[in-house]
């Protein structure tokens, strides 16, 4: 028999018996959506996770801070400098997509009336692209700038009128980062020898606030700022010398800058060219004896707790399908024992073993075909209203809460899904397609 003509015969013997057939396809529905639904929970778990992670930097990027040496540390045990030497055997790792070096000053910055403190650091303009910056308003810098300077979402709240509070800070308001594009800010460095310097900084842009990394730091030139740090450190023989004055709020930073005749960068940045190959520079780096970090080293923890949390949920929703594979395969042996008459008669006008063990199969099969489509939209609606309800409930008031979602399903789920329901029912055909083959065709007619 033509494959055509043994699928039309199998969609018609298997609506004979409407309500049966319906009840097993329900059976596979349920099972599809189990493990479905159960999969999405932990793959949303790790997206949301890592969109997380990304709010406060991004999962490409590897930051390199300078050696630090302590009394009594072995040589073996000392870190590496950021030198160029450096940073040229970091470009050559696998899988670096570009580098860029740093250097960072700090000093008290006025805008206008509005005193505070900028931490101001010095990158390879060319690379900003690269290294996932984003402007929201004004311009990227670019290799020709000098004093023109990009600003974080939240340089602005590092700012403060003294004479709307002369004693001190005593909490910050959020600022509009408007505030600062296309304004000059002047930046006073004092070295250790009381000297002073002023610079006259053009905020020519506004960084996108999707991301927190650069959110309170501004970006210039590393040139310029390589000659602002020079001079902040005349004088000193280790660490940074902070304006006298008013105490303010000031951000944390990553690490102290370097003494005078040190020559090496305060930090480099490594844009590396996906999440897999960050973690691979990250711990290459380290076994170079480089001090490394970056977002992506955390992400092992979360996929290991998602990956049991898969297992275990998964599970569940094998065990429901598997409950629906015995329905498929109960509903089969009793279509055969209700078709003795009719298989005897396709035996007898010549078809083939072949012929009935795939009309068997197919049917077997289109239970599980239907019921994993169904199953899939099902699916859908389901992982909706998890994450209209109960992820709104989750994430309520976090940045970015739309953002998240604590089911997901990816295109491979469906596909799996599909194919594993369709394996499921054929799977679950070929025991009772092998007693149809079996059956004598004389005792069939007379027990019929």
């Amino acid at each position: 028999m033509k494959s055509y003509d043994l699928l039309v015969l199998a969609n018609r013997n298997l609506w004979r018996r409407k309500g049966r057939t319906i009840l097993t396809i329900l059976g596979v529905i349920i099972g599809t959506t189990a493990i479905v639904v159960m999969l999405s929970l932990g793959i949303g778990l790790v997206e949301s996770q890592k969109k997380q992670m990304e709010q406060w930097g991004s999962l490409n990027m590897v930051r390199v801070y300078q050696a630090h040496s302590y009394p009594g540390e072995s040589e073996e045990s000392k870190q590496r400098k950021l030198t160029d030497e450096a940073i040229a055997e970091i470009k050559s790792i696998e899988g670096v997509l570009a580098v860029s070096p740093a250097y960072e000053v700090g000093g008290e910055a006025k805008l206008g009336n509005k005193t505070g403190y900028l931490q101001i650091i010095g990158i390879d303009a060319a690379t900003m692209e690269l290294m996932d910056f984003d402007v929201d308003y004004g311009r990227m810098l670019n290799t020709s700038d000098q004093y023109n300077v990009v600003a974080g979402s939240r340089v602005i709240d590092n700012f403060y009128d003294p004479r709307q509070q002369p004693d001190r800070v005593k909490e910050w308001e959020e600022g509009d980062p408007l505030e600062l594009l296309d304004k000059r800010v002047s930046v006073t460095l004092m070295n250790q020898r009381q000297q002073k310097r002023i610079y006259s900084l053009n905020v020519v842009g506004i960084l996108s606030a999707k991301s927190l990394e650069y959110a309170w730091s501004v970006f210039a030139p590393i040139k310029e700022v390589k000659k602002m740090r020079d001079f902040s450190l005349q004088g000193m023989q280790g660490g940074q010398a902070f304006p006298p004055g008013k105490e303010i709020a000031v951000p944390e930073l990553p690490r102290e800058l370097p003494s005078k005749g040190d020559d090496q960068y305060s930090f480099a940045l490594v844009r590396a060219q996906d999440v897999s190959y960050a973690k691979y520079i990250s711990q290459e780096l380290r076994d170079r004896g480089f001090n490394a970090t970056s977002m992506a080293d955390n992400l092992d923890g979360i996929e290991h707790v998602a990956r049991q949390m898969q297992a275990v949920l998964g599970g569940i929703g094998a065990i429901t399908l598997l409950v629906a594979a015995i329905g498929i395969t109960n509903t089969m042996i009793m279509s055969i024992y209700e078709r003795t008459r009719e298989i005897a008669i396709m035996k007898v006008v010549g078809a083939s073993f072949a012929d009935i063990r795939t009309l068997f199969l197919a049917e077997s099969s289109l239970i599980g075909i239907i019921g994993g489509t169904l199953g899939i939209g099902l699916s859908y609606f389901l992982s909706y209203l998890l994450n209209k309800y109960v992820g709104a409930m989750m994430f309520s008031g976090m940045e970015g809460e739309n953002m998240f979602q604590i089911s997901l399903i990816p295109p491979w789920l469906i596909l799996f899904a599909l194919i594993f329901s369709m394996g499921i029912g054929l799977i679950s055909g070929l025991y009772p397609a092998n007693r149809a083959i079996k059956l004598d065709p004389i005792d069939a007619m007379r027990n019929g």
